[in-house]
């Protein structure tokens, strides 16, 4: 991941890190929480005083991290790194309300937003807490970039080879010296669908299939093949 990241940071940093003019005070907090859980690891936590301390922070660690800070207008994404999205563009988040960035997600505006706002509103400085996501792609990358143009996913001729489940767990913090400021730290994980077919993992992603709405599986990009890859793994994992 670490490798991947310093590439990606040496070639396409402007599409990794962004931050707006006054993020550095809760980016460095961060990052000293960053480099003091590394350094009771053992682990080596010299950084280049130079960068802002939101990039400085993401090139220890294999986990995206983004902050948000609590304004008058809601939670705004003030400085970001990341390298691994799941199809979606960070500079075009930088500065927007936790409603904005989610406003394509289906449900969000009408059901979820006021109740994740909430939460955040209630968390107390120094705890964490965290969620987990997931998408289905047929490409294991870690970073995925939002496409031009969406393309209906088309069920493959090897579906347990070719999809990969692809995990997201998101960890939050609401900072303690800042505490109108948040972390996310995401962390990718990734199994082609064959490996996971007889394990808990593969059962659970079965019932969630079944079970979410038509328009969340339609913003995942799995409507089209949802009752085709079902039947898959209803056949696969009886034999």
């Amino acid at each position: 991941y670490r490798a991947e990241k310093a590439a990606l940071l040496a070639t396409r940093l402007d599409d990794c890190v962004v931050h707006v003019t006054g993020s550095e005070a809760a980016a460095q907090e961060v990052l000293r929480l960053v480099q003091a859980d590394l350094s009771h690891r053992g682990i080596d936590t010299e950084v280049d005083d130079t960068l802002h301390p939101i990039d400085a922070a993401g090139r220890l660690v294999q986990e995206d991290l983004v902050v948000m800070e609590r304004q008058q207008r809601g939670w705004v994404l003030t400085s970001a790194s990341v390298c691994f999205p799941t199809r979606w563009d960070l500079r075009s988040k930088l500065d927007r309300t936790m409603d904005e960035i989610h406003e394509p997600v289906p449900q969000y505006g009408e059901m979820i937003g006021t109740v994740v706002n909430r939460f955040f509103d209630r968390l107390q400085p120094g705890r964490l807490v965290w969620r987990p996501n997931w998408s289905l792609v047929a490409d294991p990358g870690l970073r995925l970039d939002l496409p031009q143009r969406r393309n209906e996913m088309v069920f493959p001729n090897d579906p347990g080879n070719d999809l990969w489940l692809r995990a997201e767990r998101q960890s939050v913090r609401r900072l303690v010296e800042h505490p109108d400021a948040a972390c996310f730290a995401v962390r990718v994980h990734r199994w082609p669908l064959v490996e996971i077919l007889d394990d808990l993992l593969g059962s659970a992603f079965a019932d969630e299939l079944a079970a979410i709405p038509i328009d969340v599986a339609d913003y995942k990009n799995i409507e089209s093949i949802r009752q085709q890859l079902g039947r898959w793994i209803e056949t696969s994992r009886g034999s």
